[in-house]
């Protein structure tokens, strides 16, 4: 995943994130770290499905 593609799917997480929550104001630095986090758990698990596996 680029640069480009991990911005979009974090942007797009936020979004849903927030959504689920009900809408609400002044959260979305808490949306977008934990939209951050769930990018980096699926680039990890991304990276180890391409593992060889032994």
């Amino acid at each position: 995943m680029d640069d480009v593609q991990k911005q979009y799917r974090t942007q797009e997480l936020a979004r849903q994130i927030w959504e689920a929550e009900g809408r609400p104001d002044g959260q979305a630095d808490r949306h977008w770290r934990m939209a951050e986090q769930l990018v980096a758990a699926e680039i990890e698990a991304a990276r180890h499905d391409q593992a060889p596996q032994a």
